[in-house]
């Protein structure tokens, strides 16, 4: 059988290879198409089912993996956030030492203070301007870090948006599915139902056929009953001959006589 199934597969794969090479692609897809759609409804649904319910649980590995993508990523936002006070608290105290420099420079010092060090007013402004334009691009770093942490956190809101709605969906799906198991089920109560009806003719009969046991029964037990209740009243086939009127007399006057004498006797 087995042998016959995978010939006639064969037989079908190359006939559509056949109509492809002929130029007839197009009835090649249509003829595919075709067995495709025949086979797929003769797949049960409850095999459907069952397969929806393995589509649906294959859910919980990619929601996991996005429970380590979430987390990384927390992780980073959380780092790249204390990276950013740290850098915003260095940045506010060079900012107060280069104003302190910068306004003893303005005042005409000649010796200026600046980092806990002395400089000569020249050497002061030399330094002050080389601190002050790596601390703008360290400001414009920062800013940069701002964008980036803005922009991650958009993108973490997002992914937890997205699970959670992948989760929201999932458990919808099994809800649906446990729906259509429950409405295939009453389909399927359904269909036996009616293929109970279609015997109903049988089992009137047999019914009948039980009425008609049951009543022959019930006459064979009567006529039982009556033949043994005439038996008990006598054999009614030979009756006793009936006695005149004389000889009941002399009957009755021999029994008064005997019971006389044995009453004289007695005496």
């Amino acid at each position: 059988m087995c042998r016959k199934i995978g010939l006639a597969a064969v037989l079908v794969v190359a006939g559509l290879a056949a109509l492809s090479w002929a130029g007839l692609g197009s009835y090649t897809s249509t003829a595919w198409n075709n067995i495709r759609s025949k086979a797929k409804k003769q797949v049960p649904l409850e095999f459907e089912i069952e397969r929806l319910r393995n589509q649906v649980s294959q859910l919980v590995p990619d929601m996991k993996k996005n429970f380590s993508v979430i987390a990384e990523e927390t992780v980073a936002v959380e780092n790249l956030r204390q990276d950013i006070d740290t850098a915003q608290a260095a940045l506010a105290t060079r900012e107060t030492e280069l104003r302190a420099a910068a306004k003893a420079l303005e005042s005409g010092a000649q010796r200026v203070v600046y980092k806990g060090h002395d400089y000569t007013a020249a050497r002061a402004a030399e330094k002050l301007n080389r601190d002050f334009a790596s601390f703008k691009r360290a400001k414009g770093e920062l800013e940069s870090k701002r964008k980036l942490l803005d922009a991650k956190e958009v993108s973490l809101d997002a992914a937890k948006k997205a699970l959670d709605n992948l989760r929201t969906q999932k458990a919808e799906l099994e809800v649906q599915v446990a729906q259509l198991e429950a409405e295939l089920k009453t389909l399927r109560l359904t269909q036996t139902k009616g293929k109970l009806h279609l015997d109903d003719s049988k089992l009137s009969q047999a019914k009948a056929t039980l009425s008609e046991i049951r009543n022959r029964l019930n006459v064979e037990q009567k006529v039982a009953e009556i033949e043994d209740q005439f038996e008990s009243d006598g054999d009614v086939s030979a009756p006793k001959a009936t006695k005149s009127a004389k000889d009941v007399g002399k009957d009755i006057s021999a029994g008064l006589d005997a019971d006389k004498d044995e009453k004289v006797a007695g005496k």
